[in-house]
């Protein structure tokens, strides 16, 4: 069962690429790149309990923190034309 979940969260992270690459807005590229960041999130807990890692946990979380302000910043300078 957890390995149809790896093979389905992969599946959509390579549509969340393809959402990043040929995104007709910035915007949608933001959100695409959103959506990767949280699929990323998911195989890396994932994995943690399926291999029984409890360090990747840590890992998953100080991912999100970082995916969640460099999600700001982007967004910020996108808005301001180049300016942060």
């Amino acid at each position: 069962m957890i390995y149809y979940l790896f093979s389905f969260l992969l599946v959509l992270s390579i549509l969340s690429i393809v959402i990043i690459i040929k995104g007709p807005t910035i915007w949608d590229r933001l959100l695409g790149l959103n959506l990767f960041s949280a699929k990323i999130i998911l195989l890396i807990l994932l994995f943690s309990i399926l291999f029984d890692l409890p360090y990747l946990l840590d890992i998953a979380i100080v991912y999100t923190l970082l995916g969640f302000i460099g999600i700001i910043f982007i967004s910020r300078f996108v808005k301001g034309k180049g300016k942060i």
